[in-house]
């Protein structure tokens, strides 16, 4: 396996592994009935992140976009795997993105609205016109935990696409393999009859 696979494997891994601590509370919201302790568990557990130091926030940015990256790079040879299995994966991971920006973020801002981030890359939303009510928090807690379930499903086909890619490259190797030793068998056989002749 490659370097370039290595990266996206691992960051991908990664961000896999705290959308997976995250459902320690994402569990209650979704597929169970909710309890107000399962709402503000989640609330706490989310402003824990929300709150976190730049540098946390910046070496999850850095997780976050570093396969999108190393997945363009890879791009670049253009040949038949690249252009679907690392395609698929860019289309993939891209879509990650999009759901933390949009649903992630607004979620966030709607259920910790005195929550004080250190810094974030949206800019700062609009006043609010109307106070945030309880239901709306709730409704966006819930969204969020959502968000994280899609997220989990979009970097398990981030992995499976560059584990495929692995797979079917070993198995071109093999049949490009049996292909020259028939090859050779087919010219050592010609070989020998003109000797015999």
């Amino acid at each position: 396996m490659g370097f370039a696979s290595n990266i996206v494997i691992g960051s991908t891994a990664f961000l896999l592994g705290m959308v997976f601590m995250c459902q320690v509370v994402d569990i209650p919201l979704l597929y169970i009935p909710v309890t107000r302790e399962a709402i503000d568990n989640a609330y706490a557990f989310y402003e824990m992140w929300y709150e976190a130091p730049g540098a946390v926030k910046a070496l999850f940015h850095a997780v976050l976009a570093l396969p999108l990256l190393t997945l363009l790079f890879k791009l670049h040879k253009w040949n038949e795997s690249a252009k679907f299995f690392d395609g698929s994966a860019i289309a993939l991971q891209l879509a990650v993105v999009v759901l933390y920006l949009s649903v992630h973020i607004q979620s966030l801002r709607t259920f910790l609205p005195d929550a004080k981030s250190t810094w974030t890359l949206l800019p700062q939303p609009p006043p609010l016109t109307e106070p945030i009510t309880e239901d709306d928090k709730i409704e966006a807690v819930r969204v969020l935990a959502a968000g994280n379930a899609l997220v989990g499903i979009l970097l398990i086909g981030v992995l499976g696409m560059q584990i495929g890619q692995e797979y079917a490259g070993n198995m071109e190797a093999l049949e490009q393999k049996a292909i020259d030793e028939a090859a050779r068998s087919a010219s050592e056989l010609k070989v020998e009859d003109k000797k015999n002749i």
